[in-house]
């Protein structure tokens, strides 16, 4: 799909081959390419596995889902057809003829590839130039983007910005991310508040596209908010959407999920819903023996115990792990919650520490992105630390409502208590340096349309300068000074 789009299951790994070679170059987004190094091409047919944590799914409808009126469409040949990770494409390696978009290598279906241009012609009629970033995407490309993601930033985090093959919008032929004729804010969300960005959601559905990942709809369409990702559902469909009020395609169709009343009585409880065939396993992670399959669909119940994104269950009077990304409406045990009044009740001097938000930062009800999100804090808000870090995550206090970020997304941590000489020696040459978690692009500015300086290699500590803007670092590696994107520093 997107920058994220996603999934297919297997009991165990499978390998699939495909003929034609395939470089990583090909499918990575333009702002990604532009961030940092990609992969050198293959020299021969890759073997693409697919994830190995979900044993063979069906594509049946799950019993559990209340379906609205509107019919869905399963048909992968049709314009209309749904497609998301719970109702993936059949057959899972479809490929619909396509075409390329006029004056760019993009393709997509005829209709969709007639109907952006048309879209086109008019933005530009009031000023507006619209860049095709990326369209159709086969079974095999798909696989390896979704592959990739999971080695650079494991499978949770991967699953919400990239489809498992067979789940995307994008292999349908009717999906395409759009961008600015100069690039700025190209894969962003700051694209949204650019020319294009905004004149696209405005007026994109007279065309027959809509926007299909938006904001504050995370824990519905499964994805990150994608201000560039447009679905093409034909002007009837798009219009009826259009003038519904609806805020995702899975609401349209009622299948959105349960309302707030029963994911209140299940926060007491602990439990969680399977999104396809699930295997348990001894342990957390797919080293560790299996148990047996949880089919899709089932509600299984959460014992509180977290690791790595895997999360303990009890099914069927046996008790294990699975993986989060195939569960939803995840609510962990009330006892969670005493756990973080606990915190409550800690020393001032652990309450008074602040952070600044390096990105539109998600408010969640507890640790991981399977939970609610409460509230969207802006980038750059300053926020209230209420405890201590738990796998990466941290409590806090913003606009009167307490929960639960990332800390991938904080920066300028502040205490107000008076720090001794060594602890602040300490503090700030731990803040004076980070790693690289991928070859990245130095830069004489801070944005990928500034010249690259060199290339620091993944795993290389660099000096910071202190210098911070857009979320880019100013910093000092191999007697070098430039800035790099932040998104790959820790």
């Amino acid at each position: 799909m997107n920058f994220a789009s996603l999934i297919t299951c297997s009991g165990g790994p499978m390998k699939q081959s495909h003929a034609s070679k395939i470089t990583l170059s090909a499918i990575l987004p333009a702002a990604l390419m532009a961030a940092v190094l990609p992969l050198s091409p293959a020299t021969a047919d890759p073997v693409v596995p697919a994830p190995a944590e979900v044993a063979a799914q069906s594509v049946t409808m799950d019993s559990a889902v209340q379906i609205a009126s509107k019919k869905i469409q399963r048909d992968p040949g049709k314009t209309d057809v749904f497609v998301n990770r719970n109702y993936p494409l059949s057959p899972k390696k479809y490929a619909p003829k396509t075409v390329a978009v006029k004056g760019t290598n993009v393709r997509l279906k005829s209709s969709a590839a007639s109907a952006y241009s048309k879209m086109v012609k008019a933005a530009a009629k009031d000023g507006v130039r619209i860049r095709a970033v990326s369209g159709y995407r086969s079974y095999a490309r798909q696989a390896e983007l979704y592959n990739y993601y999971t080695r650079i930033y494991g499978q949770s985090y991967a699953s919400k910005i990239s489809a498992i093959p067979g789940t995307s919008e994008h292999q349908t032929g009717l999906a395409i991310d759009v961008g600015n004729h100069n690039r700025a804010c190209g894969l962003q969300a700051c694209f949204a508040n650019t020319p294009v960005g905004k004149w696209v959601a405005k007026n994109g559905h007279k065309y027959g596209f809509i926007l299909r990942y938006p904001k504050g709809q995370e824990s519905v369409t499964g994805y990150s908010y994608e201000p560039w990702h447009f679905r093409y559902l034909g002007t009837t469909l798009a219009k009826s959407y259009k003038n519904s009020g609806a805020k995702t395609l899975e609401a349209y169709y009622g299948v959105a999920g349960n309302g707030s009343k029963n994911n209140s009585d299940k926060k007491s409880k602990g439990t969680a819903k399977t999104t396809a065939n699930l295997n348990m396993r001894s342990g957390a992670g797919t080293n560790n023996r299996i148990l047996l399959t949880i089919p899709r669909g089932k509600s299984v119940q959460l014992t509180g115990s977290k690791k790595s994104g895997w999360y303990q269950v009890r099914y069927s009077s046996k008790t294990g792990w699975v993986s989060g990304t195939y569960l939803r409406d995840v609510s962990m045990p009330s006892t969670t919650k005493k756990k973080e009044s606990s915190k409550d009740n800690k020393p001032k001097s652990t309450q008074s520490k602040s952070a600044k938000t390096t990105a539109n930062l998600n408010l969640r009800t507890g640790v991981g992105t399977g939970n609610r999100v409460i509230l969207t804090i802006p980038r750059g808000k300053q926020v209230a630390i209420s405890g201590s870090k738990k796998s990466g995550w941290y409590p806090v206090a913003y606009a009167g409502k307490s929960g639960w970020v990332s800390g991938q997304y904080l920066s300028g941590f502040s205490d107000s208590a008076p720090k001794s000489k060594s602890q602040k020696q300490k503090s700030s040459s731990k803040a004076a340096s980070k790693k690289t978690i991928a070859n990245l692009n130095m830069r004489t500015g801070a944005g990928t349309n500034h010249r690259v300086v060199l290339t620091i290699p993944k795993g290389k500590m660099v000096a910071l300068t202190g210098t911070q803007k857009s979320g880019w670092y100013k910093v000092k590696y191999s007697s070098k000074t430039g800035w790099v994107s932040g998104k790959y520093l820790r």
